[in-house]
């Protein structure tokens, strides 16, 4: 189904202040066809290419809506027991970290996807018999840090031989109640993970920021009732036993794409911007590997295609 494959939608942010302040038509070179979902991108006066996607939203669209078609359909399946992803990507400054990471303290119709999912996932369950846990973490350099207890550097990556399921040894993860609670975690990621770029000297994050978000939900079935679940999920029956569901999300915040040429970066700079860009080069070829059904993912040739592995393959 639509649901099963890799979809792409595009977000066209508001100019910025500076922009505004230059007064130059930056309109010109991109037309939206929000009804045929198509990005039309103009070279010159003549010529120009059109992109297709899944779903376009212009500079007006909310963060509700962007939550409702882009992330809800993935927070629903994860409910049901698969893992899912949602993935921020582009330049630095297209608005990321706002669409994914916004908190919304003073205005909650400008949370991100990342609260909103969580508050989607606190109201959907019962944490009597259920369980919402997360880990916050970021990748730099090829290193994997916890945002949660920043002294935990150097996080392994390890796959359970028997299952493939993929775990972080010594990364916190935290048990949640409620959305304070939650709130409160993500801005403890928020500075530390702030701290980190301004160690680096850097205004924006030259890293990628991933939240996982552990669910285990524990379903009484009936001997009678037929239950679509997925085929690996741990489960006991027959009888009037729980049926236990384990699922994962991944939340992800990708560090900036752009060039290294571009960027005009030079020696630390320059470090970061290599390991980034083979973490997206990466992640890239295990995306046209899902795209064309490839039997082989190439997930490990980066840490971070290893860290979305489960996300990847069997039950995503």
């Amino acid at each position: 189904s639509d649901l099963c494959r890799v979809r792409v939608a595009l977000r066209i942010r508001p100019k910025n202040t500076d922009e505004l302040a230059q007064g130059a038509d930056f309109d010109t070179c991109v037309e939206l066809q929000p009804e045929c979902k198509k990005l039309k991108l103009k070279k010159n006066n003549w010529a120009s290419e059109s992109y297709q996607f899944d779903e376009i939203f212009g500079e007006n669209s909310s963060q509700k809506r962007i939550y409702e078609v882009v992330a809800k359909p993935v927070v629903e399946s994860v409910l049901e027991g698969y893992n899912g992803t949602v993935m921020a990507y582009g330049q630095t400054g297209t608005g990321k970290t706002y669409t994914v990471g916004q908190l919304g303290k003073e205005d909650p119709s400008e949370r991100g996807i990342m609260v909103r999912a969580l508050e989607h996932i606190l109201s959907s369950m019962s944490l009597e018999t259920d369980s919402v846990a997360v880990s916050y973490l970021q990748l730099y350099l090829e290193s994997v840090q916890d945002l949660l207890a920043p002294e935990k550097t150097n996080i392994p990556i390890v796959e359970d031989p028997k299952t493939g399921e993929v775990s972080l040894p010594g990364a916190a993860i935290v048990e949640i109640k409620d959305l304070e609670h939650v709130c409160q975690l993500l801005q403890i990621g928020e500075t530390n993970r702030h701290a980190a770029n301004t160690k680096m000297n850097t205004e924006s994050s030259r890293s990628h920021a991933i939240l996982i978000i552990h669910l285990q939900r524990s379903l009484k079935i009936k001997e009678e009732t037929t239950v679509s679940i997925p085929s690996d999920t741990e489960h006991t029956l027959p009888g009037d036993l729980p049926l236990v569901l384990k699922s994962k999300l991944l939340i992800v915040d990708l560090a900036g794409s752009e060039r290294i040429d571009k960027s005009g970066s030079e020696g630390h700079m320059i470090e970061e911007a290599k390991f980034i860009n083979l973490s997206l080069s990466s992640l890239g070829k295990c995306i046209n590997a899902l795209a064309e059904n490839s039997s082989h993912i190439p997930t490990r040739d980066s840490k971070l295609t290893r860290m979305l592995r489960d996300s990847f393959g069997g039950n995503c």
